[in-house]
């Protein structure tokens, strides 16, 4: 509609100073009427034009922040599920680092724990979406600051740091477990297994794979971002 109207008025100038019918200054009137005219209608289409972008732009963004949501939930149920793993690996590595060449284990134990040693945990974090948001140079069309922040710390710092405290403990879960596979002939023999792990260098890897302090505090970090995200979000886009 604005632009119609800047068109009508745009001939309606070229008019004025073709008429014969009005004085000189009526025309000058006329025409400083019109350009007033002009200038509103194209200020009404540019603020129109912008409305309706930045509409758009924050419909784009409630879309993904309660996509990312999802995400983000999903990431810290699977972070809870790998905690209680962790605990577990606590459980095994610590029994595993006390065994005594000189003490035969009770068989039992020794069955139940060597099969534990194979399984290994890590956080497989769902960030496509976020990956193809910032991309795409719409990260900042979140109006919040502080929740823009914070969603680019959760996937810059967050996760990557745990990735780091991961990939350290799994280097050392995949040395342990080729050692024993280089070192016990009898793999289905449990006590070819004891004794193997009863050597200075299995020892050595059992006791750093009980899983260290800091390992987990990385973990619970991004329980603790993606809650705190996830609350932000709520609020954002209430």
């Amino acid at each position: 509609m604005a632009e119609q109207e800047v068109i009508k008025h745009s001939k309606k100038l070229l008019k004025i100073w073709k008429t014969k019918e009005n004085s000189f200054f009526e025309k000058v009137k006329e025409f400083f009427t019109e350009i007033i005219v002009i200038v509103f209608a194209v200020s009404i289409t540019i603020w129109l034009h912008n409305w309706n972008a930045h509409r758009h732009e924050q419909m784009q963004v409630k879309t993904f922040l309660q996509g990312l949501k999802n995400d983000i939930r999903v990431d810290i149920e699977e972070t809870k599920d790998i905690l209680k793993s962790y605990k577990m690996y606590d459980t095994l590595y610590s029994y595993l680092s006390s065994l005594n060449r000189a003490k035969t284990p009770n068989k039992d134990s020794l069955k139940l724990m060597l099969p534990l040693i194979n399984s290994n945990h890590f956080l497989r974090p769902h960030k496509s979406r976020f990956t193809g948001f910032l991309s795409a140079g719409k990260i900042m069309s979140i109006e919040n600051d502080s929740l823009a922040f914070e969603i680019l710390n959760y996937y810059e710092e967050v996760i990557p740091t745990l990735q780091t405290s991961e990939s350290a403990w799994l280097s050392v879960h995949s040395k342990l477990n080729a050692y024993l596979s280089d070192n016990v002939s009898d793999y289905g023999n449990d006590m070819a297994k004891w004794e193997a792990l009863t050597t200075p260098k299995a020892k050595y890897l059992t006791k750093i794979l009980i899983p260290w302090p800091q390992l987990l505090e990385r973990y619970q970090a991004i329980i603790d971002s993606g809650e705190a995200i996830i609350k932000k979000i709520d609020t954002y886009i209430e």
